[in-house]
């Protein structure tokens, strides 16, 4: 195969991937044709056949294509988090002192979930993990370790370090979820929200979310630690 050949063959499965992505989350995955995807990224059908053996396999390509977008948006991050919590400090005078340590990096976890959901980027791969949340396909499993399990599971590794528990602890995980949760409702209840808010999300809401979502934090950390 030539160089000329690759560079098409890895274009027209980027194509096929990125408007599966699309079809998928309108759609859903047992309402959408493969013709379907073919048509709209202007591909010959066979060729789902040829790269992906079919319609699960494009499946699955879309969403390791999806948990990469996560990772991308969220490993640098993640990485300078794991730099501060790796500097051996563990040790503090008292509950609050952890706490107020702590609150900053927790802050800048929740900024960056805020500016991803509410991102439009963010739109097409959130409305395809929507779907899979509600009806998991047998590629969740793998899915979810590969992106929300590790963002989980290092949020929730933050969030029991400033109160002084372990990250397994169900209490702690339970925050973690209901934190990312106060975010992700900016995504899967968009059209809401911006009705309700009775403009489009612009700069101003985002950072106005973001301080929101920050004092419910604070105050949601304390009284996990006064408990």
């Amino acid at each position: 195969m030539t160089a000329k050949s690759r560079a098409r063959g890895d274009s027209t499965r980027d194509a096929l991937v990125r408007t599966a992505v699309e079809v998928f989350g309108r759609d859903g995955y047992h309402a959408t044709r493969t013709r379907t995807i073919a048509a709209e990224a202007d591909v010959n059908q066979a060729l789902i056949g040829f790269h992906f053996g079919g319609k699960e396999g494009l499946y699955k390509a879309a969403l390791a294509l999806v948990s990469s977008g996560i990772s991308e948006n969220m490993a640098p991050l993640m990485e300078a988090i794991r730099a501060e919590l790796s500097d051996g400090r563990d040790t503090f005078p008292s509950q609050a002192a952890r706490l107020r340590y702590h609150l900053p990096l927790v802050h800048r976890v929740t900024d960056a979930f805020v500016a991803i959901f509410t991102s439009e980027e963010s739109r097409s791969w959130a409305r395809l993990i929507l779907r899979e949340q509600q009806d998991p396909s047998d590629a969740f499993d793998e899915f979810f370790e590969q992106s929300i399990g590790k963002v989980l599971t290092m949020f929730a590794e933050l969030i029991g370090r400033a109160q002084g528990s372990s990250s397994t602890d169900r209490q702690v995980r339970l925050t973690a979820l209901t934190i990312v949760g106060q975010a992700l409702i900016f995504r899967a209840a968009s059209a809401g929200a911006r009705k309700f808010l009775g403009h489009p999300f612009g700069s101003k809401d985002v950072a106005a979310i973001q301080a929101v979502i920050r004092r419910n934090v604070e105050a949601m950390l304390k009284a996990g630690v006064a408990a």
